[in-house]
């Protein structure tokens, strides 16, 4: 219960210190508070959120996503090539979001990574990783260059808690979405 407390209140941290940075922000990227307790907190614009999510693909073995949108080249090539190293991955989707402009979610399934979409909900807009069954990044994040260069997003990475919520998460929407 003190892990679920201490995630609330990361959360509550980022939207207000979003709320406060988007009208004192000038700058091209957004800066980025202090990291604590093997929680770390990125927004931007600006590289950190990309940048975690690639060096966390490129050292996990299994790798769980389930993303609204997928059009960022560098998070698809470090998936694409986390692939061909052996690493199980699974991908889950918007059904919408993966035909439109600029999706690379073809791309993921012509390597041969099994891929989900919606088929029991309106969207699929849940933005989470889970790496190795245990490392978990979520936040609004897009996994989409627009989402690293021009949008005001955020990302929290943090050691999965005890009831392994998102990999409970990953599984119901798998089932669901595969059924």
């Amino acid at each position: 219960m003190v892990k679920i407390f201490k995630i609330f209140c990361v959360f509550s941290f980022v939207i207000i210190l979003s709320a406060c940075n988007l009208t004192t922000c000038e700058t091209k990227t957004a800066p980025q508070p202090k990291q604590s307790d093997n929680i770390n907190v990125f927004f931007t614009p600006g590289t950190k959120c990309e940048t975690n999510i690639i060096k966390n693909i490129n050292k996990s073995n299994k790798i769980d996503i389930v993303v609204y949108s997928i059009t960022n080249p560098a998070i698809v090539d470090s998936i694409l090539a986390a692939h061909t190293r052996g690493a199980s991955i699974r991908v889950i989707t918007d059904r919408t979001q993966s035909k439109g402009k600029g999706s690379l979610v073809g791309k993921i399934r012509s390597a041969g990574i099994p891929v989900a979409t919606n088929i029991k909900h309106k969207i699929e807009h849940n933005k989470f990783g889970i790496f190795d069954d245990r490392y978990v990044v979520t936040g609004s994040y897009n996994w989409t260059t627009n989402a690293s260069y021009y949008n005001s997003e955020n990302c929290v990475f943090f050691d999965q808690l005890e009831g392994m919520e998102y990999s409970k998460r990953f599984e119901y929407l798998w089932q669901l979405y595969n059924n």
